[in-house]
């Protein structure tokens, strides 16, 4: 079991407004049964992992993905984040952003740092794109292992990111290996 500080990142799984393209932005969506299924195991493919701490977006869907992962270590308390909510994709609230993701990823990556184990962020890939790609790699906190490409945030992918460096090391992106069967679907809020 991994016992070094890490952070993983997980996307909430699908939601039939993933299925339909609806921009769900802060709207509060539950998990669809393939969405539930996608959590399950997801849950099932970090049993082993030695977590130490859960942070979640509140937004429902990913609350629920966050408790599918909960399930199989009943010794950490689901902690719910309001900065980590997905964009609310009203004309100004998009400015705010950035700012409000760069300071939870300090308070953060300052917290698993000192955490043994593993720190899991369940998010949204809207709010997942924008803290890796206005937050950690611009303001140089995570740094790309040789050989990762950045790709979209599936619904219930993992990304790993090694805290043991100074920049962090972002090791595997976006991984959905661990999905049996599944039929990955494009996210609309991602692409505004």
């Amino acid at each position: 079991m991994t016992t070094v500080p890490r952070l993983l990142l997980v996307r909430h799984g699908e939601t039939n407004e993933n299925v339909q393209g609806i921009i769900q932005g802060q709207l509060d969506t539950a998990l669809n049964e393939l969405g539930r299924n996608q959590a399950a195991m997801t849950g099932e493919a970090l049993r082993d992992a030695s977590i130490a701490r859960i942070v979640s977006s509140p937004l429902t869907r990913a609350v629920h993905t966050a408790e599918a992962i909960a399930k199989h270590h009943p010794h950490v308390t689901i902690e719910k984040d309001a900065r980590i909510m997905e964009r609310n994709f009203g004309v100004l609230q998009g400015k705010v952003m950035t700012a409000r993701l760069s300071d939870f990823f300090r308070d953060l990556r300052a917290s698993a740092a000192q955490t043994p184990g593993t720190t899991v962020l369940v998010s949204h890939g809207g709010a997942l794109s924008a803290l890796t790609n206005t937050v950690m790699f611009p303001e140089g906190h995570v740094v790309l292992a040789p050989g990762i490409e950045p790709s979209r945030f599936w619904n219930c992918s993992i990304s790993e990111i090694d805290l043991t460096q100074e920049p962090a090391v972002l090791r595997r992106w976006a991984d959905v290996s661990h999905l049996s069967s599944t039929t990955q679907v494009a996210n609309v809020d991602e692409n505004l």
